[in-house]
């Protein structure tokens, strides 16, 4: 009989703490604990300390029940916002940090307790579920799409690389400097091919096009050293052309010699475009002079 006091004793001590405490979210469950547990210790004889037990567990059941109606009606309430949320988050195609949302919405969605509606909780339930899993639905169609997008960049860029490394065996580098810049174009307007592939394509793209670059401008390089020594062959014959000129002595040994410096010209070749086209006009402009003075003078 005193183990069943005690026992009495604790479970009004526990109906005071749930109906002081305003942050139980689930006191349907927690009140009807309660009450299965109190009428477990109920018997005939029972003594005016068992009734004052009983006023006092009930005084409390009262209050515990009236905040737990309201609180049903802020369940309904706060899962009614949290829905119209999910749904919201559910057109989002922000997925990571909408997943990251979404499980938030969750917690505090399972976090909001219970009415006491059994048929209001499911109906809520299945509210959230609908935009939950309407969401990784979508999410799942994403990230499938995505995978072939990714396979299909990952294979043009596959493509480019093979390209850019047969550029390298171009030796018209004007021809090879646009097929390359080309293919640059391409590579661009390709999205990506997957964090699993796309740093090493790029690696080998970009590898290709230094190569080419590099080898660009040991040419170049080269063929600056070569224009210089050409521009010096064609200020030799210049002043060759002019002492012809000066001289306009027109003997078949000076118009053979003005032919031939204008036939060596050829053999030079290109001198590069900084020195081209002056060195030209002003030994085409000898040539021709000495020529209109053969024609008058010569004969």
């Amino acid at each position: 009989m005193e183990e069943n006091k005690t026992l009495k004793e604790e479970l009004v001590e526990k109906a005071k703490e749930l109906a002081e405490n305003d942050e139980i979210s689930n006191k349907y469950q927690a009140l009807s604990d309660l009450k299965k547990r109190w009428k477990r210790t109920l018997s005939e004889d029972e003594s005016l300390f068992d009734k004052e037990l009983a006023d006092k567990f009930d005084e409390y059941v009262s209050v515990i029940e009236k905040k737990a109606n309201e609180l049903s009606g802020n369940v309904e309430e706060i899962k009614n916002k949290i829905i119209e949320q999910a749904k919201e988050l559910a057109e989002s195609e922000n997925y990571k940090k909408a997943t990251e949302k979404m499980n938030e919405l969750f917690e505090q969605f399972k976090q909001a307790g219970r009415s006491n509606s059994k048929e209001a909780d499911d109906n809520l339930w299945e509210q959230f579920k609908a935009a939950k899993d309407n969401f990784y639905e979508r999410k799942a169609d994403y990230y499938a799409q995505l995978k072939d997008r990714f396979a299909a960049n990952k294979e043009s860029k596959e493509k480019l690389v093979e390209q850019a490394k047969e550029v390298l065996n171009i030796e018209n580098f004007s021809e090879a400097t646009k097929k390359m810049n080309s293919l640059m174009d391409e590579w661009k307007k390709l999205g990506n091919a997957g964090k699993e592939f796309n740093d090493s394509l790029w690696a080998s793209f970009s590898g290709a096009r230094q190569e080419f670059f590099k080898k660009r401008s040991a040419y170049f390089e080269e063929m600056k050293g070569e224009y210089a020594k050409r521009a010096e062959a064609k200020k030799e014959l210049i002043a060759k052309a002019k002492h012809c000129l000066a001289m306009s002595e027109f003997t078949a040994e000076e118009v053979a010699e003005i032919k031939n410096i204008r036939n060596e010209w050829k053999a030079v070749g290109f001198a590069g475009k900084d020195n081209e086209d002056a060195l030209w006009e002003e030994f085409n402009g000898i040539v021709n002079k000495y020529f209109e003075n053969y024609k008058v003078y010569g004969k």
